[in-house]
């Protein structure tokens, strides 16, 4: 995720950068495609401008809908508006404080209720995000005691109580903070153009949605693995002991405790933590063991390396231990030299130029745009308790003769389940974020998956996996449509954290057992990318027939045969 525009970048900067987008290049890489409308109670261009250009530039083609000024009112109540035809993958709806609001909305309560059954009847109708920008302060509200600030505060909350089950929030404060109000607010541009703010702030303001809009699609960051010394802690703890290292609020370790507050936060929102760090195992663990003041514990990391070996050797054994590739991993480290280790080896892995000023470490973190978090959902919070489950996993399989008993005793039960409202935005997610068990990597928008879910010629499910140790949710999604009488697998895609166990050939054979009669025919490809090579033989195991002609595979209910797990339970239908 790249933030492209900074409070510096001008109207003149946008207007070179969107050139650049358009560009053939930069449009070929763009491989995810999204729909978004743009609804405003301002004048939009700038903010679509910079919003399609910080997209594209991040590998994302948006389709983008801009409404005509201040019709958002109308566009979402009439059925035959632009708005409603579209059903565009992201609504953007954005309610700026200005005089405009303002005037027409003196009871914020009354305007949030009425905004409230507006948004669900249009949410009953699509089933794309609503992306609400709340309003924002305003100059005139510097005196807390005024009219204007008492009134945009009860707008805000007004509107987060009665919507936050309808729409995601995006508050634009914090970026009106970094540009300062004389330069966010000239009044001459809300008169004369009706734009919410000065052009020169649109390019960052654009960037600062599609940083949002890239977290709702897939997370920027899923796991981020740190140092210790001088970077949970102040000084190295082989030099001056547990009881020497600065985590002294008052003093050096102040920054330290703030930023250990604050990977705590992301670890509570479903980011994995893990350490990779050149020390003493038994010299470092004891800082968390007798230190109090230590907000991050031991066991917030699903893993660690305290060893003397290259950072970079270890970051690729968490990896392995953890079965995840580089992509939406950061390393956290103080030291320029260890960076460039783990750059050089592991190219993928997001590797922040940390300051040598930890103080500002928080904020940097932050206006990166890596570690934005635009929802979490209940398998997010479970993340670190199943990675946890899955330690107890491997120290089971030591004790077993064979791998297949060890299978055997983990009482695998899946639960196949209808895609539907309950489980479909997290069944988009895996869709948009799985990489290496991904038999066509097909990238569905929220639209096409919708049309596929409620179409009676496919077969459109996701499936739930449990064990003794935990309850993994859902962790696969198969679909395949009927086409001119056969069965074509549009998407089948899992969770790496399960392969190997067994789990493909199960749900496969539930789509035969469920949709399929003596004689029809599946017909399947693999289409190769760098990540999903571990899968390269997936149909041939599942028992298809390769035609060496065109390099498509294909398999028959009664000629090809299907080597199911007899140790995993399938579960009634939910």
């Amino acid at each position: 995720m790249k933030y492209i525009f900074t409070t510096s970048s001008t109207a003149s900067d946008l207007s070179k950068k969107l050139k650049e987008a358009k560009s053939a290049e930069l449009q070929v890489g763009a491989t995810t495609k999204i729909s978004v409308t743009v609804l405003a109670n301002f004048s939009t261009q700038y903010l679509v401008n910079s919003l399609y250009t910080s997209l594209i530039f991040n590998g994302i083609d948006p389709d983008i809908y801009e409404s005509s000024f201040d019709q958002w009112e109308f566009e979402l109540n009439n059925p035959e508006s632009e708005t409603n035809r579209r059903n565009s993958d992201y609504t953007l709806l954005l309610l700026s404080s200005t005089r405009r609001i303002l005037n027409r909305s003196k009871n914020p309560r009354e305007f949030a209720a009425n905004l409230k059954n507006l948004l669900i009847r249009y949410k009953e109708k699509y089933r794309g995000e609503i992306i609400l920008v709340l309003p924002e302060s305003i100059r005139e509200g510097f005196d807390q005691t005024s009219f204007f600030y008492k009134w945009v505060k009860s707008f805000k909350k007004e509107l987060q109580q009665e919507l936050e089950s309808i729409v995601r929030f995006v508050d634009i404060d914090p970026l009106i903070m970094e540009f300062g109000f004389e330069k966010w607010h000239p009044s001459k541009f809300l008169m004369s153009a009706k734009l919410c703010c000065h052009p020169n702030c649109f390019p960052l303001y654009g960037n600062y949605l599609s940083s949002f809009i890239q977290s709702l699609l897939r997370r920027p960051t899923r796991l981020i693995i740190t140092d210790l010394d001088n970077t949970l802690w102040h000084g190295v703890v082989g030099e001056v002991g547990w009881e020497g290292v600065g985590l002294d609020q008052d003093s050096k370790g102040y920054p330290y405790l703030m930023f250990q507050r604050y990977l705590l936060s992301l670890k509570e929102a479903g980011v994995l933590l893990a350490i990779c760090s050149k020390n003493s195992f038994e010299v470092a663990k004891k800082v968390f063991d007798k230190r109090r003041e230590m907000i991050l514990k031991f066991d917030d990391f699903v893993t660690h390396e305290i060893n003397w070996d290259p950072k970079s050797e270890g970051i690729k054994k968490i990896l392995r231990d953890l079965n995840l590739t580089e992509t939406g991993v950061m390393f956290l480290d103080d030291s320029k030299f260890e960076r460039e280790d783990v750059k050089n080896n592991l190219p993928e892995v997001i590797v922040p130029e940390l300051s040598e000023n930890v103080e500002h470490w928080c904020e940097f973190l932050s206006k990166s745009g890596y570690l934005t978090i635009g929802k979490v959902n209940e398998e997010d919070l479970k993340k670190s308790s199943m990675y946890f489950a899955e330690k107890q996993r491997k120290e089971d399989a030591g004790t077993h003769a064979d791998y297949s008993s060890f299978l055997e005793n983990l009482n695998l039960t899946i639960t196949p389940g209808k895609v539907s409202a309950s489980n479909f935005d997290r069944v988009l997610e895996l869709i948009h974020k799985t990489n290496q068990f991904n038999l066509t990597t097909k990238r569905l928008t929220a639209k096409e998956f919708e049309r596929l879910a409620s179409h009676d010629d496919c077969f459109c499910y996701c499936y739930s996996l449990k064990d003794k140790y935990s309850d993994y949710g859902i962790i696969t999604v198969f679909i395949a449509e009927k086409v001119s009488g056969d069965w074509e697998i549009n998407t089948w895609l899992m969770s790496c954290r399960t392969m190997g166990r067994g789990v493909e050939n199960s749900v496969f054979d539930h789509f035969l057992s469920s949709a399929l009669t003596e004689g029809e025919t599946v017909l399947g490809e693999y289409i190769a990318t760098e990540k999903n090579k571990p899968i390269s033989g997936l149909l041939e195991k599942m028992g298809f027939t390769q035609n060496s002609q065109n390099g498509s595979s294909s398999f028959t209910v009664g000629k090809n045969k299907n080597p199911k797990a007899e140790y995993i339970k399938m579960a009634s239908l939910i």
